[in-house]
């Protein structure tokens, strides 16, 4: 049965953080406001914020233009929620697209939502296209391309995406690839929302084992990840999340000692 979604009317609350936007969503409200987003005029792209993205935005200025300008940009790490947590923020809700996919083909196939996946190597994009109609048989996935395509082959890769008019083109091509693609080619595409999913058609595929729920509800999808791929997120994880951590605690000693400064008279 088709599930009717009426309370489409609110609007998003944003904090920021290192001087990145991050919306504060839950699962059901991210879907109603994918939901909005799809009924109304507008059109454009949803990005999600965790450690690794914000240290790219604070060496970017055009990739934290591009999250600014993102019509959503939910939570999809712990050291986020912990980051704004130690500064007085609280963020609901945290998730990745691995584990946010099922969720979306589920409201994609309850509202006849048109997909079209974009991203891995050509057997990680068959695969994840089999998989998804496997698990979801009715869904309308109108097509998949893999992510390793010439600047020469660009063009007849958007006109493929074109041809099946996909309401959402899920992009997977990993950070700051598959922003700087979008950028680049958002007025060539006719999507009314361009998602960036990083890696997780290799999970989607079953080239990477998805992360347990409970262990990503417990904030160590990381440590997971991890020990999936040292050699790649070793650096991210050992060094970058140390990093972020430290810049979160001497911003609020900043702030704690800026309350308790006497005052001359």
């Amino acid at each position: 049965m088709k599930q009717e979604y009426t309370n489409t009317d609110f609007e998003k609350i944003s904090i920021s953080l290192l001087g990145v936007p991050v919306d504060l969503f839950t699962k059901a409200e991210l879907s109603i406001f994918i939901l909005k987003v799809l009924r109304g005029q507008k059109r454009g792209w949803v990005s999600y914020i965790n450690i690794h993205t914000i240290d790219i935005a604070n060496q970017l200025p055009w990739y934290k233009q591009f999250q600014s300008d993102a019509l959503i940009r939910y939570c999809d790490g712990e050291g986020v929620r912990v980051g704004a947590y130690l500064l007085g923020k609280h963020i609901p809700a945290r998730f990745t697209l691995s584990h946010y996919i099922n969720d979306l083909a589920a409201l994609a196939v309850e509202q006849d939502i048109n997909i079209f996946l974009l991203g891995g190597t050509p057997d990680v994009a068959e695969l994840s296209a089999k998989r998804l109609k496997e698990l979801y048989p009715t869904i309308r996935l109108s097509g998949y391309h893999h992510g390793f395509f010439s600047v020469e082959e660009n063009s007849s890769v958007i006109e493929k995406i074109n041809a099946c008019q996909p309401d959402i083109l899920l992009v997977g091509m990993g950070v700051p690839k598959q922003e700087e693609w979008t950028r680049e080619n958002f007025d060539k595409l006719n999507a009314k929302i361009i998602w960036m999913g990083g890696g997780f058609l290799d999970t989607l595929s079953g080239r990477l084992q998805r992360c347990p729920l409970w262990l990503s509800e417990h904030g160590f999808e990381w440590l997971f990840r991890l020990t999936q791929e040292p050699r790649r997120l070793w650096k991210r994880y050992l060094i970058g999340n140390p990093l972020f951590l430290s810049r979160i605690v001497k911003i609020r000693l900043q702030k704690r000692q800026s309350k308790i400064r006497p005052v001359n008279l």
